[in-house]
């Protein structure tokens, strides 16, 4: 989580990304993310089992992980405009939370990105749209799998293909746009 905190607004019990498996830059990027769904889980207390993780959280993940998306995509952009080189964002961003002795930490990553461009209380977003159609259930005890793909910006608005997973069960897909309304950098 050290590296999602950074970037977006959202805290738990809200926070619903824990970890940033993959990126995959470019001019259509991917990125895989993960959030392993405890029975600790404050949305659980009280409840008898089976304990099946909320619809609307698992579609509040992969809003998030449009947004995280496209916040790397744009400093990547950024790199790219500003000659720094693209090749270890994904490194920087799957391997944060690693041993202290890694190259890759979370102050590398903000030295790379730039002092103060990764505050996002200033940064407003919002979703446009949201056609995700939730076709399984995710239990406690496993490893919720989110998958998204900004196949379109124009403008202010980007849209992204979106999927979830259990192993290699899809449990939601869809699309989401999403709306910025203020510019990142």
């Amino acid at each position: 989580m050290k590296i999602i905190e950074p970037l977006l607004p959202h805290r738990p019990p809200f926070l619903m990304v824990e970890s940033i498996s993959g990126y995959i830059g470019g001019d259509v990027p991917i990125l895989n993310a993960e959030r392993p769904i405890r029975r600790s889980e404050p949305v659980f207390s009280g409840a008898e089992p089976p304990l099946h993780w909320p619809s609307v959280y698992i579609i509040e993940g992969l809003g998030q992980c449009c947004s995280l998306l496209h916040l790397v995509w744009i400093y990547e952009r950024k790199c790219v405009t500003n000659a720094l080189g693209t090749e270890n964002i994904s490194d920087l961003l799957t391997n944060t939370d690693a041993a202290e002795d890694n190259y890759y930490t979370l102050e590398r990553l903000l030295e790379i990105f730039g002092d103060g461009t990764m505050n996002t209380a200033s940064k407003i977003g919002m979703l446009a749209s949201v056609e995700v159609e939730v076709v399984g259930r995710v239990r406690a005890g496993e490893l919720l799998e989110y998958k998204v793909e900004q196949t379109r910006v124009l403008e202010n608005l980007s849209r992204f293909t979106v999927q979830a997973s259990v192993e290699t069960q899809v449990v939601a897909h869809g699309t989401i746009v999403g709306a910025q309304l203020e510019k990142y950098l």
